[in-house]
């Protein structure tokens, strides 16, 4: 199936490109400008999944097509508010479902590198979770497929023995729509950094999520002291 599915989404840049684009709020993050081919990064912190639906929306928008594997929880609203175009994501779940045991616990992992390595054929991007039980050798095999395929391999969660090129970490969430009671809540600015073996020093912009119009330091530290301006709503008590 997925060798089949694969004929159809068959990457629509040439070969000779060494980079997917990313969007314009989020090209510092990378001193190439943008994601280089055959690269894995690692999302983590309190927005990992919207940072790294961020990352990609560019690539899915400029024609790529982006493989899910093993995110279930993944929110297609989300998604399409960050810019993802949905008709180019496919969802691959590896779990077959059933009762988890420890051999299919380990079935599972072998199962995981296989779709990774199919799915390298048809699609230029991918989001994962990587298996806690999959084992160094086997993940070395993924990443050196990767490479040869030019896919850009997105983590989310603890990326276990495979090796990252770099970290887009979130941190210093601040939400603005809700005061004292009142209010629902809109927006959220979020700093996200890189950094990593393949990344030159730290670099840091400020997001507001879900829209992914940069903000200054200024807007962020005052959305910040109007949050803590605000008196508690629950208070603890003994």
């Amino acid at each position: 199936m997925l060798a089949a599915l694969g004929d159809r989404v068959a990457p629509v840049s040439m070969a000779r490109e060494q980079m997917l684009p990313v969007a314009g709020h989020i090209t510092k993050l990378f001193s190439e400008g943008g994601l280089v081919r055959g690269r894995v990064l690692s999302c983590r912190g309190m927005a990992a999944t919207s940072a790294s639906l961020d990352l990609v929306a560019a690539a899915v928008a400029a024609g790529s097509w982006l493989a899910v594997i093993d995110v279930p929880t993944l929110g297609l609203d989300a998604a399409s508010e960050l810019g993802v175009p949905l008709e180019r994501i496919v969802a691959i779940d590896t779990s077959l479902g059933g009762k988890t045991t420890a051999a299919n616990v380990a079935e599972r992992a072998a199962r995981w590198a296989d779709v990774v390595a199919a799915a390298a054929d048809g699609f230029e991007v991918m989001l994962t979770r990587v298996p806690a039980e999959v084992t160094a050798s086997t993940v070395r095999k993924v990443a050196t497929r990767l490479q040869q395929r030019g896919v850009v391999m997105l983590v989310l969660g603890d990326p276990g023995p495979l090796v990252c090129d770099g970290v887009i970490d979130t941190i210093d969430q601040v939400w603005s729509g809700v005061g004292a009671g009142w209010g629902h809540l809109q927006q959220r600015t979020v700093d996200m950094s890189a950094s990593g073996r393949r990344v030159p020093g730290r670099r840091c912009v400020s997001l507001a999520l879900p829209f992914g119009a940069e903000v200054t330091s200024s807007e962020h530290d005052a959305a910040a002291t109007a949050l803590d301006n605000e008196p508690p709503l629950l208070s603890a008590v003994s």
